[in-house]
């Protein structure tokens, strides 16, 4: 087939990633990497892990942007993502060596961002991303169908409301009003609500950037600003994408 087609035609360009990509993710199948989900901690949880106090846990959600998610009035945080945020403050405590939470500075990096991220996507690395996107969801659900150890949808963990409730270490009640009165993604079988674990993970973390944002908080109006730019090249290269294969068919 490869003699068949250009070294210049969107096929033969076609051709060459998905060969190379499939051969990435075959590579990866069976790795025994660990795709376990997040363990959140409360804030109480977290100050006796690492001995620092609520008040400078909470402080440090503001005043440096400490990944975390709001479930409601709750904030939850996972041990790896928080890791870096403790470290830095062990070290260097709220002085800020690299500038990196100067006022000045981040609104100047929120100004000049889109200029920096203007620069126009080549069609082979959209196609390598939807192509490397599509073969990690196939290789997962390959993973949780031999593993047979978790409901899985599209390669995703899907939950009870109950288990939502226990992964966001809140009731069901709150998770019910999630999906009722902010909009959390589920999809409902008969009269059960079922949560997509890894869009709750995500809804939750863009929600709790947007609140902050909105409050003025510059930090995370920068992490709300990447957050809204990442999901509209995302948009756009799908459908960039798609028109360019479309094309190629006529």
């Amino acid at each position: 087939m490869d003699s068949l087609l250009s070294s210049n035609s969107f096929e033969y360009l076609l051709e060459t990633i998905i060969k190379n990509e499939i051969s990435v993710s075959l590579n990866n199948l069976y790795k025994d990497n660990d795709f376990s989900t997040k363990k959140y901690l409360t804030i109480k949880e977290v100050s006796s892990l690492t001995g620092i106090g609520s008040s400078v846990i909470r402080q440090l959600t503001f005043s440096r942007a400490m990944p975390h998610r709001k479930v409601k009035s709750r904030i939850i945080l996972d041990e790896n993502e928080i890791k870096e945020t403790i470290d830095n403050y062990y070290k260097f405590g709220w002085t800020d060596p690299d500038n990196k939470w100067d006022v000045n500075s981040v609104q100047s990096e929120i100004d000049n961002f889109h200029k920096t991220k203007g620069e126009p996507t080549m069609i082979d690395e959209i196609i390598r991303k939807i192509i490397r996107e599509e073969l990690t969801i196939f290789s997962n659900e390959i993973k949780n169908f031999t593993k047979k150890d978790k409901e899985s949808y599209y390669g995703r963990t899907v939950l009870t409301i109950k288990e939502a409730a226990h992964h966001f270490r809140t009731s069901p009640a709150t998770i019910y009003n999630l999906i009722k009165d902010d909009g959390m993604p589920h999809f409902k079988i008969h009269s059960r609500h079922f949560i997509v674990l890894e869009e709750a993970e995500a809804y939750l973390w863009r929600e709790t950037a947007k609140s902050y944002a909105e409050e003025g908080n510059i930090y995370w109006q920068r992490i709300l600003q990447r957050l809204d730019w990442e999901e509209k090249e995302r948009n756009a290269a799908y459908e960039k994408a798609l028109k360019r294969l479309e094309e190629s068919t006529y």
